[in-house]
């Protein structure tokens, strides 16, 4: 990715967008926290992972009828504080369950009126992860938003010359179902993993190579199966209800639900929701936002972070 400037950013708390109030982001940091278990037989300091941390840190103009509201009751009960990156579909958002901490109003010396404000992670962490709406989006009627191509527009390669190695370029894990051939040895990343037809797993980054006296066919399927979190902030809403859920698709083309990918029913706003899915959900290469209802509404404005896991064992 090349060098980008901060401009056309978003950041939003609890529902509000506080993207024309807000002057500076000066934290967004997660953190690990370790745990020594050093026994007597090392040598050297043993670590395990321990609990998951994260801070964010932003200077608020005053504005009596906009950032002033939600900031200065300073609430107790958790909120989701969200960073989105130039508001473009696909690109980086920060999201963070936590508390704020204060509401600091400072006057300058030019006579301005900025409040410092901190708030820090409760239970989860703060998450990276990708914006699946370009900033907020407004529905008038249920929609199926546009999807996410998370596999960078990645075409399953030819099958190459014996032993010759090929490497998944993308982000994702690709399932390689190899067929048809007479196939004596499969190697990933130079380690020979089956000697004949089957499925592999070949990681991102890693390579395959096939050894053969008559060429297989293969097929290449880009899905992580480690399950997801998803984060929405309701901006504003009129009518009776809207359901938000995330779908996914091998093809870009057919769509199904992600499951444990549905928020629930929104009937008021500002809001907002975090949910996750099993961490051994499937999910397919390509994701999107849509909108369902029941009762009908007339306006939904709303904007939904999505962060696929990358490994296996994710807990909170």
């Amino acid at each position: 990715m090349s060098k980008e400037n901060g401009l056309g950013d978003n950041f939003y708390v609890s529902g509000y967008n506080l993207s024309n109030d807000t002057s500076a982001l000066s934290k967004i940091s997660g953190s690990l926290k370790t745990i020594d278990v050093t026994g007597i037989d090392k040598s050297a300091h043993e670590r395990i992972g321990g609990q998951r941390d994260g801070n964010i840190s932003w200077t608020s103009f005053w504005n009596s009828t906009g950032a002033h509201v939600p900031l200065s009751a300073l609430p107790t009960g958790d909120q989701l504080v969200s960073y989105f990156h130039k508001t473009i579909q696909g690109y980086p958002a920060a999201n963070m369950v936590g508390k704020q901490l204060n509401y600091d109003p400072q006057r300058q010396a030019d006579g301005s009126l900025t409040e410092t404000v901190d708030a820090k992670a409760n239970s989860y962490g703060l998450e990276w992860g990708v914006q699946l709406t370009a900033g907020p989006r407004t529905d008038t009627a249920a929609t199926n938003g546009t999807g996410l191509d998370q596999g960078g527009g990645f075409a399953t390669p030819a099958v190459p010359a014996s032993n010759t190695p090929v490497t998944n370029t993308t982000a994702l894990p690709a399932t390689v179902v190899i067929s048809a051939g007479t196939v004596t040895n499969v190697l990933v990343n130079g380690v020979s993993v089956g000697t004949g037809d089957g499925t592999y797993t070949v990681p991102p980054g890693a390579t395959i190579a096939i050894t053969y006296s008559v060429a297989p066919t293969w097929t290449w399927t880009l899905q992580s199966v480690f399950g997801a979190q998803l984060y929405l902030h309701v901006f504003s809403f009129a009518g009776t209800d809207v359901m938000v859920k995330v779908q996914d698709s091998a093809d870009g083309v057919t769509y199904a639900d992600l499951a444990g990918g549905a928020f629930a029913a929104v009937t008021a706003a500002p809001t907002w929701q975090r949910i996750a899915t099993t961490n051994t959900a499937t999910v397919r290469r390509y994701v999107r936002a849509v909108t369902t209802t029941s009762g009908g509404f007339t306006s939904c404005q709303f904007a939904v972070a999505f962060t696929r896991n990358p490994l296996a064992g994710q807990a909170f």
